[in-house]
């Protein structure tokens, strides 16, 4: 038997209603703030991602699937979705070329990781992103988005993480008191953050290692050194989310996994997903679209992965979808009957199934109630003769006779 990859799921219909659940409510609150589908590539040049993301990142320098193509050009499966998305709207003009552009996107990504609860190396995402303004509303509207989504599917304990991280230009002198202070515990740090110290001395406080992250705790906050700028900005995001009544916990030393993060950093977390607890989280990042090449436009964004959403809702009733009618027959003609009604109706919209074997009345009702159909249409020798089906309601076991040609609109309205 040939077995799936480590770190790789199959999704079967069993699991298919609470994950079409999540992507519609989605998909909906999308809707309501004016964010339009985007579809991207999930493989691009490796370089988008280098650029992108930042080469000191873990992301990059240890958990891409990257490969040759036979042109011997690097192209790596998407491990995060914003690269791509910045690269599709600078390369396409006719967008870039909008004031204000808001897109939303959904699918899978991909990283080389130890597989874990809520840790996958294939794994599927929503994220949104909105380019060409640097009004701390956006970043606000961002996180209220998320904020309504998480409502909406059922998740009834998480907390909002926000912290600012400034710009280019104050981030510098704290990153250089950063340094310092790790210089001083360099022996406490794992072999990773030793490495990190000179090249990247901000991912420190995203190490997830014991030793590093307990450092954390006594490290300079960012909070102390970012300009008036940055603050003022800071200051509106968290104006705007109390005016929305949005509860949120700032973090000092939330900075995120990625490079592009500029200004507003957040996080949604629970302590329902054991070492995984942030299901959501994003930020703005005002230099990215200038890193790819376009013209310097700010923009800001999160992702959410999708199935740290369905463990968070894993307990929560969700209707199972199933067919709206199964047909019952005895074969010969009244199969016959049966396919050219199950033809007009599936033509109007209408879900049906049937089974083309002879069976028992018993098996057919068992297949019946396993597809959980709403209603068993019995089309016997009686129901031949007469033009008129027996439906019985499968939730109430109410039965009744209606004419062949009455079958769609009884089933419409009742269903």
């Amino acid at each position: 038997m040939i077995s799936k990859p480590p770190g790789v799921e199959d999704i079967f219909p069993d699991k298919i209603d609470r994950w079409n659940f999540v992507l519609q409510s989605a998909f909906s609150v999308f809707q309501s703030y004016n964010y339009r589908e985007i579809i991207v590539p999930v493989m691009e040049f490796t370089e988008v991602f280098a650029r992108g993301i930042g080469t000191e990142t873990d992301i990059v320098s240890k958990e891409m699937f990257t490969f040759e193509d036979r042109g011997g050009r690097s192209l790596t499966l998407r491990p995060e979705g914003t690269a791509g998305v910045v690269r599709a709207y600078v390369e396409n003009g006719e967008y870039n070329r909008l004031s204000i552009c808001k897109f939303f996107y959904c699918g899978p990504m991909f990283r080389a990781e130890k597989p874990q609860r809520g840790r996958l190396r294939q794994f599927n995402q929503f994220g949104a992103e909105v380019f060409g303004s640097f009004d701390p509303y956006y970043d606000y509207e961002i996180i209220s988005m998320v904020n309504d989504i998480s409502h909406k599917v059922g998740i009834d304990s998480f907390k909002i993480l926000i912290n600012s991280i400034g710009c280019r230009s104050c981030r510098s002198e704290y990153i250089i008191k950063l340094r310092d202070y790790y210089k001083s515990n360099h022996d406490k740090l794992c072999k990773d953050c030793q490495r990190r110290l000179e090249t990247n001395p901000l991912r420190l406080l995203d190490c997830k290692n014991e030793s590093c992250s307990s450092l954390k705790v006594n490290a300079p906050a960012i909070r102390d050194f970012i300009c008036n700028d940055c603050k003022g900005h800071f200051e509106k995001v968290k104006e705007y989310l109390d005016l929305g009544n949005i509860a949120y916990t700032e973090d000092p030393y939330l900075v995120r996994g990625l490079d592009y993060y500029t200004k507003t950093t957040f996080e949604f977390v629970t302590d329902k997903l054991g070492g995984q607890n942030a299901f959501a989280g994003g930020g703005r990042y005002d230099y990215l679209v200038e890193q790819f090449g376009g013209k310097p436009t700010p923009g800001v964004g999160f992702a959410a992965g999708i199935e740290r959403i369905n463990l968070l809702i894993e307990d929560r009733p969700i209707d199972a979808k199933g067919t709206d009618v199964f047909f019952i027959h005895t074969g010969g003609q009244s199969f016959m009957e049966s396919v050219a009604l199950i033809r007009k109706l599936r033509l109007l919209g209408i879900s049906c199934d049937v089974d083309p074997e002879v069976k028992g009345f018993k098996s057919q009702f068992k297949r019946a109630e396993r597809e959980n159909a709403r209603f068993a249409v019995i089309i016997g020798e009686d129901e031949v003769q007469s033009r008129e089906a027996t439906v019985k309601d499968q939730k109430t076991g109410q039965q009744e006779k209606v004419p062949f040609e009455k079958l769609s609109d009884f089933i419409k309205n009742n269903k």
